[in-house]
C-alpha cells in the first residue's frame, strides 16, 4: 500500500505482559484499521530513562494513588523467588501470550529507541491512532507515549476507545490532561466517565465508542478462536479474577456445590493471590489470548472480577456473573468501565455481584435485545473511526 496510506498505532504492549485482555484488545484495533483498508504498524517505544525520569514518574505514581503498583513492580521478583512453582506458571503463560503476539502483533511493530527517535519516526505517518485499553490513566502521563506528545504537531492525532480507567483525573493534572487533548483531531473515548473528563478539562468535544474487541461479530470470533486448544465437553464455570477479594471465590464455591459444575480458573494474573492455591479444580497456565476466549465461549457460567472477560461472556452469550474489583470510593477505583458497559447494553445489574449469585445467574438475559444494541454501537463506532482516519 502507498506510503500516504500508512497509520501509525499506538497500543498498550510490553514484552513481560501477559494480560488477556490488554493482547486481544490491541489485536482489535490494528484489525480494523487495517480492515479499513490502511497499512498499520505498531509504533514500539523503547526508553530510554534517566535517573531524573524515573524518580519523576515513581513520585507522580504516589500522588495519583497508584503506590501499590509501584510496590507490586519492585516486589514481583521476590515473589517469584519464594514461589518457584508460580514463577514456572507465570514463565509459561507469559510464553503462550508471547507466542500470540508473535503472531499476532509483533509482525506490524516499528521499533524507536529513545524519545528523539519517537518523535521523528511520527512523521512519516498519514495520522497516528491510540487506543487499546487504559491508556490514560494518570499514572501514564509523564512518558508522553500514550497522550501522543511525542507525535509531530502537522501529523493528526486519533483516538479510539482510549480509557483514563478513572472516574476524575486529580486536580494536579487537570491542565497538562487538557493540554495533550487538545492536541486531538478525533477523540473517541470508552466511557460515558471519559467524555465528561475530556469535554471538561478541553475544547473538545468527546465520543464514546465500543471497546476495540467489540468491533469484531461473534463469528469473526469464532474463526479466530476456531484452533484454540481448549477442548472441554463437560460443563464448567470459568473464572478469572484479577483481584484478590475472596467474597468473589466464595460466591463462585457456592455455585459449583449447587451445580455439580468443576471450576476452571486463571489464576495470579495481575498478582500472587495464596488463597488462589486451592481454588478451582483445574487452572491452566499455558493460556494465550485465543485460549482464553475459548473457554469462555464454552463455559455454562462465566465468573469474572475483568471488564475484558465480561465482554466476551456478552459476545458468547454466556450466563456470566460480573465481580467488582475495587471500592468504588477508592480513587483508582476502575469500576465506571463496568457500569458504562452494562448502561450501553441495557444489562440488568443483577449481572453485578450484591450478595446473591445462585438465585440470580440463571436468570435469563435478553441476549436479542442486547445484540440490536451491539450492532447498533458496532456500526457507529466502525463510522466514527473510518471518518477519522480520513485526515
Amino acid at each position: 500500500m502507498s506510503m500516504e496510506k500508512k497509520i501509525g498505532c499506538v497500543i498498550a504492549y510490553n514484552e513481560g505482559h501477559n494480560n488477556y485482555g490488554t493482547a486481544l484488545v490491541g489485536y482489535s484495533l490494528v484489525k480494523k484499521i487495517s480492515d479499513l483498508g490502511y497499512d498499520c504498524e505498531i509504533i514500539n517505544y523503547k526508553k530510554k530513562l534517566s535517573i531524573k525520569q524515573k524518580i519523576a514518574f515513581v513520585i507522580n505514581a504516589i500522588r495519583v494513588g497508584e503506590a501499590k503498583e509501584i510496590y507490586h513492580r519492585f516486589t514481583a521478583k521476590k515473589i517469584e523467588q519464594k514461589y518457584p512453582h508460580y514463577a514456572k506458571g507465570i514463565a509459561e503463560r507469559t510464553k503462550a501470550v508471547n507466542e500470540y503476539k508473535s503472531k499476532k502483533l509483533i509482525p506490524l511493530f516499528r521499533e524507536h529507541i529513545g524519545y528523539q527517535n519517537l518523535n521523528e519516526g511520527s512523521k512519516k505517518y498519514k495520522a497516528v491512532v491510540v487506543g487499546s485499553d487504559q491508556v490514560w490513566t494518570p499514572m501514564s502521563l509523564p512518558n508522553k507515549f500514550f497522550n501522543l506528545l511525542f507525535v509531530d504537531d502537522n501529523i493528526p492525532k486519533i483516538a479510539y476507545a482510549a480509557s483514563f480507567g478513572v472516574s476524575e483525573i486529580p486536580a494536579f493534572q487537570h491542565k497538562a490532561t487538557g493540554k495533550y487533548l487538545d492536541r486531538f483531531s478525533s477523540i473517541g473515548v470508552r466511557e460515558q466517565q471519559g467524555k465528561i473528563i475530556v469535554d471538561t478539562l478541553s475544547n473538545k468535544v468527546a465520543r464514546v465508542v465500543a471497546d476495540p474487541t467489540l468491533l469484531l461479530s461473534r463469528e469473526e470470533w469464532e474463526t479466530e478462536i476456531a484452533d484454540a486448544r481448549p477442548k472441554e465437553k463437560d460443563p464448567y464455570i470459568f473464572c478469572y479474577f484479577l483481584g484478590d477479594n475472596q467474597e468473589s471465590r466464595s460466591a463462585v464455591n457456592s455455585l459449583k456445590q449447587k451445580t455439580g459444575y468443576k471450576i476452571i480458573t486463571i489464576r495470579h494474573m495481575d498478582e500472587y493471590v495464596a488463597e488462589d492455591e486451592s481454588f478451582g479444580n483445574e487452572a491452566p497456565y499455558f493460556v494465550d489470548p485465543n485460549d482464553f476466549v475459548k473457554y469462555i465461549s464454552n463455559a455454562t457460567y462465566v465468573c469474572t472480577d475483568s471488564f475484558h472477560c465480561t465482554i466476551f461472556s456478552i459476545i458468547f452469550h454466556r450466563q456470566f456473573m460480573t465481580f467488582y474489583r475495587f471500592a468504588n470510593a477508592s480513587k483508582t477505583s476502575r469500576n465506571s468501565r463496568i457500569d458504562s458497559l452494562f448502561d450501553v447494553l441495557k444489562i440488568e445489574r443483577e449481572r453485578i455481584f450484591n450478595g446473591d449469585i445462585c438465585s440470580v445467574i440463571d436468570n435469563k438475559i435478553d441476549y436479542y435485545a442486547v445484540e440490536i444494541k451491539l450492532n447498533e454501537i458496532r456500526n457507529d463506532s466502525l463510522n466514527y473511526l473510518s471518518n477519522a482516519l480520513r485526515v
